[in-house]
C-alpha cells in the first residue's frame, strides 16, 4: 500500500510541476495579447521564452523546497561549563603535543597557550580566581603548583617541552 501512496505523490508532484510550467507559457501568451492590445509589439518568441523560463524557475523552486524536518541536532540536557568541560580539552592536546616535541615554536604557539587557558579556566571555575586581576594573583600563586605558576609567568621561549614537564603540568592542572 505504501508504494501506491508514494507513486501517487510522485505523479501528483509531476502534474503540479507540469502545470506550473504550462502556467508560465500561458503567462507568456497573456503578455503578448496584453502588449498587442496596448499597442506594443512584443514578439511571441520573447514572451513565450520568458514565460517558460518563469514557469521553470517556479517549478524548480517548488521542487527544491522541502518541509522543515525540525531540529537536526540531537537534544541533550543543558550543561553549564564546568570542570569536566575544561579537562575534556586535555584529551584534544594529544596530537599537538606529539608534533610539538620536535618543534619548540609549536610549543609556544600551540601548546603553552592551551595549557595556560586550561589553568586560567580551572582557576576561575573551581576557585573563582581571575588570573587577569592583579589582586587575585597572590591567591592564584597559593592555589597552583610551582610548575603551573612557572607555566603562567615564564617569558616566551624559556620553557622546554619534555615528557616530565608535560606530565607535571597535566597533573597540577587536574588537581587544580
Amino acid at each position: 500500500m505504501k508504494p501506491r501512496a508514494a507513486t501517487a505523490v510522485a505523479v501528483h508532484g509531476g502534474v503540479v510541476l507540469g502545470g506550473v510550467i504550462l502556467g508560465g507559457v500561458v503567462l507568456g501568451v497573456t503578455a503578448v495579447v496584453v502588449a498587442r492590445l496596448s499597442g506594443f509589439s512584443l514578439p511571441w518568441l520573447v514572451a513565450l521564452t520568458a514565460g517558460l523560463a518563469a514557469g521553470i524557475v517556479v517549478a524548480i523552486g517548488l521542487r527544491g523546497t522541502a518541509p522543515d524536518p525540525g531540529p537536526l541536532a540531537p537534544e541533550v540536557e543543558d550543561r553549564t561549563a564546568g570542570p569536566a568541560s575544561t579537562l575534556a580539552d586535555l584529551s584534544s592536546l594529544h596530537f599537538a603535543v606529539r608534533t610539538a616535541g620536535s618543534d619548540p615554536d609549536r610549543f609556544e604557539q600551540r601548546i603553552r597557550p592551551r595549557l595556560c587557558g586550561l589553568a586560567v579556566d580551572s582557576l576561575w571555575q573551581r576557585h573563582g580566581l581571575d588570573w587577569r586581576i592583579p589582586a587575585d594573583r597572590d591567591a592564584v600563586r597559593a592555589v597552583v603548583g610551582p610548575q603551573t605558576w612557572t607555566l603562567l609567568t615564564a617569558a616566551p621561549h624559556t620553557l622546554r617541552l619534555t615528557p616530565a614537564a608535560l606530565s607535571t603540568w597535566l597533573d597540577e592542572l587536574e588537581t587544580l
